[in-house]
């Protein structure tokens, strides 16, 4: 015998409404997270648009700063030049200054000594020995005045002889004036003056050779036998 199977029904209800609620409600709920969405970005984007401009500004501030820090440090590299400038040109002017009132000094002390009585029978006088050095070891400036103090003063032709003593090797030597100072071709020199005679010029030392007293003698021409002598220690002074 067979045995029939019973079949069961389900019975559903149609609602056609339904199916377009969930559909737009499906919609609604797309627009609404675009619409989110897209406030929430456009308010990102004005915040970086703003922060892009703000940075921007700073940067030109900085670089209006820099330039005037540059501009400023030039300037005052400018005023520190000009103050070395003007601070050089104050002391050569200070040096230049003591160098003339030293000059001056010496002239007056010279003509000072000019007027002073005193001298030899022969009316001829050996003023003071001036020697200064040249900073190279190797020679020094020199200066010397002969005068005449007669009492009727005229004319006179005299000779005038340098000697420069010292020691080369051990050995003493003595070297006149025409072998030191390239100016002077002979010696004795001869010189003519009614009141009085400045010799200067330069003595250039020979290699080894150790000064240590200069001699110097004047006579009137044909006069010899009545030659004055003074006799200086060979002492530099600075230039």
């Amino acid at each position: 015998m067979f045995r029939s199977r019973s079949h069961q029904l389900v019975v559903t209800s149609h609602r056609p409404g339904r199916r377009w609620l969930e559909i737009l409600l499906w919609v609604l709920a797309i627009l609404f997270f675009f619409l989110v969405g897209f406030f929430w970005g456009s308010g990102f984007l004005d915040n970086a648009v703003l922060e892009n401009h703000r940075m921007t500004s700073e940067l030109q501030q900085l670089r209006a700063e820099e330039k005037e820090l540059r501009q400023q440090f030039t300037n005052v590299q400018l005023a520190s030049n000009v103050d070395r400038g003007s601070l050089e040109q104050v002391r050569k002017l200070v040096t230049s200054l003591q160098l003339q009132l030293a000059a001056n000094e010496e002239e007056l002390r010279l003509y000072r000594n000019l007027m002073q009585p005193g001298g030899s029978e022969s009316g001829l006088q050996i003023g003071e020995l001036m020697l200064k050095s040249l900073g190279d070891g190797q020679g020094a400036s020199y200066r010397i005045v002969i005068q005449q103090k007669d009492s009727k003063l005229k004319t006179v032709k005299i000779n005038l002889k340098v000697e420069l003593e010292g020691a080369r090797n051990g050995i003493k030597e003595t070297l006149s004036l025409d072998q030191l100072d390239e100016n002077v071709e002979t010696s004795p020199v001869a010189v003519k003056f009614k009141y009085f005679h400045m010799l200067e010029g330069v003595l250039t030392l020979p290699v080894g050779f150790e000064p240590r007293a200069i001699k110097v003698s004047v006579w009137k021409t044909n006069a010899s036998a009545n030659a004055v002598e003074r006799r200086f220690d060979w002492h530099l002074d600075e230039a």
